[in-house]
């Protein structure tokens, strides 16, 4: 989606601090962070909201979960996080992504 603005961190059109990323995945600090720790965690491939996944894609969730998992023992956050998806009028950025909050 053109317009996106995490398809166009996940392009490197738009410059990130990119904390992980593969084919399918891609994490970047927010840019109003509420904690610490306050991480992005957005797929490459452009799903608008959790509502917009189709049957394939919740295999990228799996994915998804598995980087969250490092990026807490990564960043000492086991005592205490929160992860979180935003929907409808709670989700700013129209691309599917999970918060990952720590102090």
């Amino acid at each position: 989606m053109e317009e996106c603005l995490f398809c166009k961190i996940v392009k490197k059109e738009i410059p990130a601090e990119i904390v992980y990323q593969d084919e399918q995945v891609v994490v970047f600090p927010d840019i109003n962070p509420k904690k610490r720790v306050h991480f992005l965690i957005v797929p490459s491939l452009h799903i608008k909201s959790f509502l917009d996944l189709k049957d394939k894609q919740f295999e990228m969730l799996t994915k998804m979960a598995k980087v969250i998992q490092s990026l807490i023992k990564e960043n000492n956050l086991e005592s205490g996080y929160q992860l979180l998806f935003n929907g409808g009028v709670h989700q700013h950025v129209p691309h599917l992504h999970w918060h990952l909050l720590g102090d």
